[in-house]
């Protein structure tokens, strides 16, 4: 019983240990793009033809 959990933690340790660079990595790279207007929702620029999803 002991071992099993011993493995368990190793394995959550190695999951936790690559998520959470990640996501910091993440948020250190995210940037805000302000293309909506925040009132009204509408593009802040003519968006190229396709992209308006």
């Amino acid at each position: 019983m002991k071992a099993k959990v011993l493995v368990v933690s190793e394995v959550v340790a190695l999951i936790f240990g690559g998520l959470v660079p990640g996501f910091l990595l993440g948020l250190l790279a995210f940037r805000v793009k302000s293309r909506w207007c925040p009132h009204c929702g509408q593009p802040t620029q003519a968006l190229p033809q396709g992209q308006d999803g």
